[in-house]
């Protein structure tokens, strides 16, 4: 493991009561002793629940966190963009609060990380979610290649980015088409990308936030965006 790399970790939060203590926790004790600093950007977006009172009590414990609190629900993808405008790390990258994946996902990612090279996870053939929910998945990435000429197995997997090349582009996702959105401008760009294998782990706090109507539309909206960048 290279000990100079600085990461910052965007970790976007609604309603994540249950979970958000337990996510920032994980990721200081797997990825610090790893790494030259640790920044965690919590982006607390519109929550209604206790979210916002721990969020503040992780504030002051300190240790390289900040946070970002929107009035309103604004979406996942302005969660992404505002953590990376005010993140010090030469590499970012985002972690759901819900507790749905591992961070050894991230810590696995280190040693491959380049100057012009993202390295991205993908959970192809260890995916624990319905049949359903893998169906769209599969079809999402079959229209991304198809329509972008790429080969990639997964869009919505944790990527490591170098901040430069986020910063280089524009992104206008609002929802999770944020994560698609970031690799096909960064392959565009000219960033290679590594992919590795990791398996998602079973949810056991609240319902995933992508299967609702609100969501369903905003990737709608993104997908036509997304498609006029080709």
């Amino acid at each position: 493991m290279n000990g100079s790399i600085s990461i910052s970790i965007c970790v976007p939060a609604l309603n994540e009561e249950s979970t958000i203590r337990l996510v920032v926790e994980d990721l200081r004790l797997t990825l610090s002793p790893y790494l030259k600093e640790l920044e965690i950007i919590i982006v607390d977006d519109g929550s209604s629940d206790s979210t916002p009172r721990l969020i503040e009590t992780l504030r002051r414990e300190g240790r390289k966190i900040k946070v970002i609190y929107h009035k309103k629900n604004e979406g996942i993808g302005v969660c992404y963009r505002d953590a990376l405008t005010i993140a010090s790390g030469e590499y970012f990258t985002w972690f759901p609060a819900d507790n749905e994946n591992l961070s050894e996902e991230l810590l696995r990612c280190l040693p491959y990380l380049r100057y012009n090279s993202a390295v991205t996870t993908h959970h192809r053939g260890n995916d624990p979610r319905p049949v359903f929910r893998r169906l769209l998945s599969y079809i999402y990435v079959w229209i991304l290649n198809k329509y972008f000429n790429l080969n990639l197995k997964y869009y919505n997997g944790l990527t490591l980015f170098p901040v430069r090349v986020l910063r280089s582009f524009p992104l206008i996702s609002r929802g999770f088409v944020f994560t698609a959105e970031t690799l096909i401008r960064a392959i565009k760009y000219g960033c290679e990308v590594k992919e590795l294998s990791f398996p998602l782990q079973s949810r056991k706090y609240g319902k995933s936030k992508s299967l609702t109507f609100t969501s369903f539309y905003q990737v709608l909206k993104d997908m036509i965006y997304l498609f006029s960048v080709k």
